[in-house]
């Protein structure tokens, strides 16, 4: 894989262009699932962490839909990328989402929109993120996902995604006991077509 965070600081300027093409073709369905499932988790005042957060597509969103009125934390490797959320009223950190610098369960819910796969071990990153997760609270996730394409195009997309350093394409199935494996949870997959997935994941407690 190639060094995802040079990858990803060359293309901020035109991510979210290139990032709606892939939306509309592949993984648009695994985004509104996700999207949906976190705006029905929302209350005012949560303490929110959207790592990998990108150019701050899902966090602008969710601010909006909550007229503002969420305490939220946004993390990207990419300095060019956050550099894109300066528009947000939100804390922004520079970090791996390998390391993240959070106390133990100090957020709500933690979202992770199209980060996991850019990883080479997601299992690190995942732990983290459920790390930072306050029991009761919630982890949830979209990623580009080891399925059957649809159509040449869907394929097409798939290997130019992996080509280029933007990602691996995860087993939804690995990535369910890797969650088991870190704490105790109720997971949800919720449903979509095409190469990518989407998690939702209730920490209820510490692993045993």
């Amino acid at each position: 894989m190639l060094d995802s965070i040079h990858t990803y600081d060359r293309a901020a300027q035109i991510y979210d262009r290139a990032h709606r093409r892939w939306l509309h073709f592949a993984g648009g369905e695994a985004q509104f699932a996700f999207e949906g499932a976190v705006t029905a988790l929302l209350q005012p005042s949560m303490k929110l962490l959207d790592a990998a957060c990108g150019t701050g597509t899902v966090a602008r969103r969710l601010l909006k839909t909550m007229h503002h009125r969420l305490d939220v934390t946004l993390l990207d490797a990419s300095k060019n990328m956050l550099s894109q959320c300066r528009d947000l009223k939100a804390a922004r950190v520079l970090c791996r989402l390998q390391d993240l610098p959070f106390a133990d369960q100090s957020f709500d819910l933690t979202t992770c929109a199209w980060g996991l796969e850019t990883l080479p071990d997601p299992a690190i990153g995942l732990r983290e993120l459920i790390r930072v997760t306050r029991v009761g609270g919630t982890v949830a996730l979209v990623f580009c996902a080891n399925r059957k394409t649809r159509s040449l195009f869907d394929y097409g997309l798939s290997k130019h995604v992996a080509v280029t350093g933007r990602g691996q394409f995860l087993d939804e199935k690995d990535v369910i006991h890797m969650t088991s494996r870190f704490c105790r949870s109720d997971i949800r997959l919720l449903h979509s077509t095409g190469p990518a997935a989407a998690l939702v994941i209730q920490r209820v407690g510490e692993k045993r």
